[in-house]
């Protein structure tokens, strides 16, 4: 047995994170058709194509870890080309082989389409091979994951909801149980396989705008994971979790705020510009479709709906505050997307975390095309010439 991995204190934690793109698809292929997802026929999936980017995706994993990055993090999509991660627990056994050192933050679990006694046997197994480094973080899932698994997507975030105390249940209550609920019903709950650590594993909540993420996440005390949103909306979002953990009775802290975004380092600015553009890539179509895939009726509720109309607007095009309509260049230019030497690096990233004060950083590091070659040199020079500067930058506490 392990205490649960500790929190950062001192300075912010960087992530290495991935969603493993199959980056053979063409905006002109997804021009055909009426969805990006769901719609979009996996006839364009090639296995041998794809056994090759897994195995240079698992190349830059064990990078991350030899050159001191704090963690990876891992994610699950489904009927997705831009992430060929449908089983995220899969991923982190294979990191958790491949790599010694670093934190395994599984971001995360869609809980509310899968099986919770399954999903608490899987991490705690995980958090077993990995020697105590697992992170687990728990997602309601798109509402495309909702559609596909066939649940009734006004039922998502109660079933989420149900699941998320059942496997924290699993997790610290001995067994064998009984577990009668309003989703979930087991004659019998007996888990063999428990967590290494205790009480269990750290868990992480994510989100990209959701005010009412933000408040449930701090309602239970969860670090939340911003991933991507505008530094504005982001910084928002941090305030919306500040002020609910206080209506709570507790103190939030920079170890309960994490942040998400784009960065490339190269040897030069201009090489790490022209690689960076990749980023861009067929973003018009991912969640391009009918409305019944991407938010059918009942999947945000109407207190979600009205928290969002008070997001942050003024520096975004049409997006609430998602830099959705924005070009590579105004991305750039509002520190969305890093891309540089590692003293441009470095610089405008001590500009982030200097204002938003997180306890982590996750580097979505590759995209699209990129070259594999220029991906492995751009998770070298953040190791050895970055990180040790982002570390030397003190933290501050929430007001």
């Amino acid at each position: 047995m392990v205490d649960q991995l500790a929190r950062p204190k001192e300075h912010t934690e960087i992530y290495w994170f991935s969603e493993q793109p199959y980056g053979h698809v063409k905006s002109e292929d997804l021009a055909q058709y009426d969805s990006g997802r769901l719609g979009f026929p996996n006839t364009f999936f090639d296995p041998e194509k794809a056994s090759v980017l897994y195995n240079q995706y698992h190349e830059q994993y064990q990078l991350a870890d030899e050159v001191n990055f704090d963690g990876i993090m891992s994610n699950e999509h489904h009927a997705s080309y831009w992430c060929m991660k449908p089983a995220v627990n899969l991923d982190a056994a294979v990191i958790s082989k491949l790599t010694k050192k670093v934190k395994i933050a599984i971001l995360g679990n869609v809980i509310a389409v899968n099986d919770p006694i399954r999903m608490a046997e899987e991490i705690a197994m995980l958090d077993c091979y990995s020697g105590g480094r697992i992170i687990s973080g728990f997602v309601r899932g798109t509402a495309v994951e909702t559609l596909q698994a066939g649940i009734d997507p006004t039922e998502n975030r109660t079933r989420f909801e149900e699941a998320h105390d059942l496997i924290i249940k699993c997790w610290t209550q001995p067994g064998p149980f009984r577990y009668e609920g309003n989703h979930y019903n087991y004659r019998v709950v007996n888990p063999w396989v428990v967590p290494m650590q205790k009480p269990h594993p750290d868990i992480w909540f994510p989100g990209t705008g959701s005010p009412e993420s933000v408040v449930w996440a701090a309602k239970h005390k969860h670090p939340y994971m911003n991933l991507g949103a505008l530094v504005d909306t982001t910084e928002w979002l941090k305030q919306v979790y500040i002020d609910t953990a206080k209506e709570e009775g507790w103190n939030a802290g920079p170890e309960h705020f994490g942040y998400l975004l784009r960065v490339l380092v190269a040897d030069t600015d201009e090489k790490a510009i022209e690689i960076g553009r990749e980023f861009q890539w067929t973003i018009e179509h991912r969640q391009r479709g009918p409305i019944e895939h991407n938010d059918p009726a009942g999947y945000q509720s109407r207190a979600a709906v009205a928290v969002k109309a008070q997001r942050p607007t003024q520096n975004v095009a049409g997006g609430g505050g998602l830099g959705v309509g924005f070009s590579y260049d105004q991305l750039r230019a509002v520190n969305n997307i890093i891309v540089g030497s590692p003293e441009t690096v470095t610089l405008k990233l001590r500009e982030v975390i200097e204002r938003l004060s997180p306890g982590y950083l996750h580097i979505y590091g590759n995209e699209g095309a990129m070259n594999h070659q220029d991906v492995m040199r751009s998770i070298e020079l953040l190791g050895k010439e970055v990180i040790p500067a982002l570390h030397e930058i003190p933290l501050k506490p929430y007001e």
